[in-house]
């Protein structure tokens, strides 16, 4: 969750998700650390990874509506004229992380690497083959012997309507990636489920943000020059947080392929349910918890508004389609005398399950975590990573929080 750093009343705000491209490139360096990390609480047998008792986390569903007539996924296609975005009709088949088309952007907007659009396909929560986009960077310089090692960003919050797509303006969220170029690191940044492509963005949805974040790298490999070897590192800040914190816990059963060696999650938005139990009483919170309202009930249809909205809140929902996050929050941002949310709306069993199944932390990863937050946050309260970072203490989970006393939402990344 993070607001526009240009102010709301723009139309299109640019989107930033608070790791500056310094930020990138040191928490590049603590990634490169996690190794010998003496953590606050690690596990002997962190090599094993737990049940997940949530379901949907890192399991493959069955089934797919995928017409039969739908043609087998080939050579990924070099896309050079018409909407990049227009999903193939019928989609293709595959399996997930499949690169469907690239295109590459020129000029780079980042030195020493060739940036691409991607599509690619991933899988909904309902086992649903479909099309996810992001941005991939390829290092111009030679891969070593073993290949090249791999980085996959989480963003941070953009919106949730098309529009709102990272990939759509590379010259924003791509610059977070210019720190690991120098390295030689194959990098990729999803847009997630629903942006630039059909369906809302299942907002703050773990499970759907682990797989497009997971998948994305793994359509990079087959990028001109990727020559990607086996070791992934995983970050993100904000939602970026939560959705690495997700990549990393999805991942050993989605890509065993791959070796996880460290994820980062800077100002990560979690405890969920601590968060929508406060909207109806932080105004501020509102435009947060509507795009997660709305993104919740994409990716589970059944889920019964009524018991969480008013009438009122039902009716503005549809808001949050309209522009990015900067206009979604301007529209929220008057809280009027009739309340949108219900009192008692998020203590509801299904929302309270909806939204706490959606917290990360429950299951141990082989790979050590690096959280970091500021104390001053005011976007996502320093608190609720304590909160995190108990949850995986309890269970075994090598991990490391560090808290910085000093700057606002984004000063966590540039202060290690």
């Amino acid at each position: 969750m993070i607001p526009p750093l240009s102010p709301p009343s723009q139309s299109r705000p640019k989107q930033r998700s608070g790791l500056t491209a310094r930020g990138a490139r040191v928490a590049l360096a603590a990634l490169a650390l996690l190794g010998p990390l003496t953590a606050a609480c690690t596990n002997d047998s962190s090599s094993t990874k737990a049940d997940d008792t949530r379901g949907d986390a890192s399991s493959t569903s069955s089934g797919s509506s995928t017409a039969t007539t739908a043609p087998q996924a080939g050579k990924p296609v070099e896309f050079t004229s018409g909407d990049f975005y227009a999903v193939p009709d019928p989609l293709p088949t595959g399996g997930h992380g499949t690169l469907l088309r690239f295109q590459e952007v020129t000029p780079s907007p980042i030195e020493g690497a060739k940036t691409f659009r991607i599509m690619y396909l991933s899988r909904s929560l309902a086992g649903d083959n479909i099309a996810v986009t992001g941005t991939a960077l390829v290092p111009t310089v030679p891969a070593g012997p073993d290949g090249r090692r791999m980085l996959t960003i989480a963003h941070g919050t953009t919106g949730i309507a098309d529009e709102c797509a990272p990939s759509k303006e590379p010259g924003s969220e791509i610059l977070l990636m210019s720190g690991p170029m120098s390295g030689g690191w194959l990098v990729a940044m999803s847009d997630y489920e629903g942006l630039g492509t059909p369906g809302r963005h299942p907002y703050l949805v773990g499970p759907s943000e682990g797989r497009s974040v997971i998948d994305a790298i793994l359509a990079a490999r087959s990028l001109p020059g990727a020559d990607a070897g086996d070791q992934l590192a995983i970050a993100g800040y904000s939602q970026g947080g939560h959705g690495a914190l997700w990549a990393n816990e999805v991942a050993a059963d989605w890509a065993p392929e791959v070796n996880v060696v460290g994820t980062f999650a800077g100002a990560p938005a979690t405890e969920l349910d601590v968060i929508l139990a406060a909207a109806p009483n932080i105004p501020a919170l509102s435009g947060f918890a509507f795009m997660m309202v709305a993104g919740f009930k994409e990716a589970y249809p059944d889920a019964d508004l009524s018991t969480l909205l008013t009438p009122a809140g039902e009716e503005a929902l549809d808001r949050v389609d309209k522009g990015c996050v900067g206009d979604v929050m301007s529209s929220f941002s008057d809280a009027g005398d009739e309340p949108l949310i219900r009192a008692d709306g998020p203590a509801s069993p299904e929302w309270k399950k909806l939204t706490t199944d959606s917290n990360p932390g429950s299951v141990v990863t082989a790979d050590p975590v690096l959280i970091i937050h500021s104390e001053a946050d005011d976007v996502v309260p320093v608190a609720l990573s304590a909160m995190l970072n108990d949850r995986m203490c309890r269970i075994g989970q090598a991990v490391e929080r560090r808290v910085v006393d000093r700057g606002g939402h984004g000063a966590a990344a540039p202060s290690i």
